[in-house]
């Protein structure tokens, strides 16, 4: 009697389990937010039982957590990429590398300024928990750079945070909004990276 060639049906192993069900729960956390958002909701996006959400984190808040802290560790990953890419380790050349990586960070993670929208809006654990192990340090690390690149002339006089933020603003905003651009100006999507670049170092720097 012949072999059956049927191919045999393989488990997905716990690691990609865990990353399925932190994708569906991105996408849920930037639509509704925190509060907004259940367990079950998640485990009904992906067609799966509430219980197999439980079974690898066991609540919403380590969920949540597991989603924050996969894109900021992407996020730090292009950074350190880009920053090693630079010429030189002048601060300008840091600060332009730091952009770059910032517009290729909100490219291939629009939601990651969905969900920053909705955390920012109001000071609760979860900001706290942001600031302390992500927030601050890519903060202090840009400014720093940017007050450097002031003294020199080079950057535009003001409060390096605004002109910080003046930075996600300008990168997040354009990917995040991705939906509303293309309806409004068709011709502007995808997003050029590059585009929003020049965009970013014209308002940051002074002759751009």
């Amino acid at each position: 009697m012949p072999k059956s060639t049927k191919p045999k049906r393989t488990r997905r192993s716990a690691e990609d389990r865990r990353d399925e069900i932190i994708i569906a729960a991105k996408k849920r956390f930037a639509i509704a937010g925190f509060e907004g958002t259940t367990t079950r909701q998640i485990a009904d996006d992906m067609g799966v039982a509430q219980s197999l959400l439980l079974y690898h984190f066991k609540n919403k808040d380590e969920l949540w957590k597991a989603v924050m802290r996969q894109i900021f560790d992407r996020a730090f990953e292009i950074g350190k990429e880009e920053a090693a890419k630079a010429e030189t380790i002048d601060p300008r050349s840091q600060l332009v590398a730091g952009i770059r990586g910032f517009v290729r960070v909100c490219q291939e993670e629009p939601d990651l300024h969905r969900l920053m929208t909705l955390e920012g809006r109001c000071r609760t654990d979860r900001l706290e928990w942001l600031a302390k192990n992500y927030l601050k340090p890519a903060h202090k690390r840009s400014v720093t750079l940017i007050e450097q690149c002031q003294k020199t002339g080079q950057v535009q006089a003001g409060d390096p945070t605004l002109l910080y933020y003046s930075i996600i603003g300008i990168a997040g905003t354009m990917f995040s909004f991705e939906p509303e651009i293309a309806l409004l100006s068709p011709e502007t999507t995808p997003p050029d990276p590059g585009a929003v670049e020049d965009r970013i170092l014209a308002t940051l720097f002074v002759g751009s």
